[in-house]
């Protein structure tokens, strides 16, 4: 496992890159988000897991989705899962589902991890 800051994790699980974030989704977070997704390889499967999540602001979910929009340009396919309240607060508010197509998002990392296999 590779972390980016103090919040952010990657993990792989056969084909499948795991991003964890954990306590604040902001400001300094959103920069350490955007390198670890740089870190992943084109083509693959992204599960995002947003349990850890308890403070995030519009500049972390707006990194966020810019990177699922991103992403999907490349052909890499995106699951949200354990999205805490913080961040579906924000993701309502910002109407995220309208910008992705398709963008699931799922109780816990297990079925995150299902979804793809």
């Amino acid at each position: 496992m590779q972390e980016f800051g103090e919040n952010i994790t990657v993990a792989k699980q056969d084909e499948i890159s795991i991003i964890g974030i954990s306590n604040n989704l902001g400001y300094e977070t959103a920069d350490d988000l955007r390198e670890a997704y740089n870190q992943i390889e084109v083509g693959k499967k992204i599960v995002i897991d947003l349990g850890q999540v308890t403070i995030t602001t519009s500049r972390g979910m707006a990194t966020l989705l810019s990177i699922i929009i991103e992403g999907e340009e490349k052909e890499q396919e995106f699951c949200l899962c354990n999205v805490s309240e913080p961040c579906l607060v924000i993701i309502d508010a910002m109407n995220i589902l309208e910008y992705v197509e398709g963008l699931e998002i799922l109780d816990n990392l297990e079925e995150g991890i299902a979804h793809f296999s």
